[in-house]
């Protein structure tokens, strides 16, 4: 809404539902989850699966920047992440 209590068109609102704050996208994991066999998730679930996902993503991109500034890069390139 505008300052004037108006709502502007083709203005999406702001209010999202996220889990941590790397900002993962709560949808796409229970998409993944129903997709890999899970019949139901709760969104505690999910929260629980994003939180677990975010952690193993961070993991793997600091060794894999860890592997690039041993090369001299600033850069990570996919071969970074295969040697973690």
């Amino acid at each position: 809404m505008t300052k004037t209590g108006k709502k502007v068109p083709g203005k999406k609102s702001t209010t999202r539902t996220r889990s941590s704050a790397f900002d993962l996208p709560i949808a796409p994991v229970m998409r993944i989850a129903k997709n890999s066999g899970a019949e139901r998730i709760s969104l505690d679930g999910t929260r629980a699966i994003v939180a677990k996902t975010e952690t193993y993503i961070a993991s793997v991109a600091r060794g894999a920047a860890d592997a690039a500034a041993s090369e001299g890069r600033k850069t990570i390139r996919a071969e970074d992440i295969q040697k973690f």
